[in-house]
């Protein structure tokens, strides 16, 4: 080898040593920059972590602030819950009292010298129990009626007849028509195919409409049959029905006008109305509690009950007097909320 060539080698392994040792240097950088933005985004990533880790904390604390905020509410709530039960135990306690010394301050009342007692159930010459006698004998002949629920269902089982009777009436106009053009077409005539297929359709139907009104004609005549009576009853019971609500309003205007002066005035009341319905009505439900006591006042005068503690008296015999009976366990169910 010259001593030319070996310079030229010596420089070709010098440029590529140059070029490695750049190569190096680039690699050297990136690798720099590349670990630099690691550790930045790595940096970046705890930064992260621990503000979550602290929203984390800060959320357990809120929730245990909230669960110890939700239990001492519901501690004061249980709390007021006992105080309000030990409240409505002591007014109820001091109610009885109260009640008991009315009472007892009531029968002294009555034993005292000079004490009146209001008597609720005078009737002279007998004019209430006239009006709830009156009163009994139109709500009996109301009862006699049919209720518009049966009514109505009379006329439906009339109104079926009928309308079977039309659909009879229908099917057979069919048939004629049908049986005209058969009449008076040729065999090969157009309308003659349509005629037999209506022809042979309506006969049919006419046939189920004929067996349909034989079951439903002894129905519709018996349905009929009550409508005309109860529309007879109702021409010969309309002035005692009349007669009755008439009778109704005047007896509870005059018990009405009885039992306000009673309840304004300074004297007793009788033992079977404070038993029953106690001293005064109830603020809140004064309407309800009139109504009742009325029912009461007109349930006596009527039944001539006397009872002087007993409001409706002895219980009356349901087969001997259904409608008094009847009555009585209306009235009865009734003054479980007063008495």
């Amino acid at each position: 080898m010259s001593g030319y060539d070996s310079l030229n080698l010596g420089e070709e392994h010098g440029h590529r040593i140059d070029a490695l040792k750049r190569s190096q240097d680039t690699f050297e950088r990136n690798t720099d920059y590349a670990l630099s933005n690691l550790t930045s985004k790595l940096f970046d990533i705890e930064e992260t972590v621990e503000r979550l880790e602290d929203r984390g904390r800060s959320t357990t604390r809120r929730f245990d602030t909230l669960e110890t905020d939700l239990n001492e509410a519901k501690e004061s709530a249980e709390a007021r819950s006992d105080e309000l039960e030990e409240s409505i135990s002591a007014t109820e306690t001091g109610l009885e009292r109260l009640t008991t010394r009315v009472s007892a301050l009531e029968r002294h009342l009555r034993q005292a010298e000079g004490a009146v007692v209001v008597d609720l159930d005078v009737d002279r010459g007998g004019k209430l129990r006239g009006l709830g006698l009156a009163v009994e004998e139109g709500l009996a002949a109301e009862e006699a009626l049919l209720s518009a629920h049966q009514r109505n269902v009379l006329q439906i089982r009339i109104t079926h007849y009928q309308q079977a009777r039309q659909a009879l009436a229908g099917h057979r106009s069919t048939v004629r028509d049908a049986a005209a053009v058969l009449a008076s077409t040729a065999a090969g005539d157009r309308r003659r195919k349509k005629a037999e297929q209506e022809f042979t359709k309506a006969a049919a139907e006419a046939h189920k409409s004929q067996e349909r009104i034989g079951r439903l004609a002894e129905s519709a005549q018996g349905a009929q049959a009550e409508q005309a009576a109860d529309h007879a009853r109702r021409a010969k019971s309309a002035a005692t029905i009349e007669a009755g609500q008439r009778a109704r309003t005047q007896l509870r205007v005059r018990l009405r006008s009885r039992l306000s002066d009673a309840l304004t005035g300074t004297d007793l009341l009788p033992v079977w109305f404070t038993t029953a319905l106690g001293p005064t009505a109830p603020p809140r439900r004064a309407e309800e509690w009139l109504e009742t006591a009325l029912d009461v006042l007109a349930y006596r005068v009527t039944h001539q009950v006397t009872d002087p503690v007993l409001a409706l008296g002895s219980a009356p015999n349901a087969s001997q007097a259904p409608r008094q009976a009847a009555r009585f366990k209306e009235l009865k169910r009734d003054l479980r909320d007063w008495g």
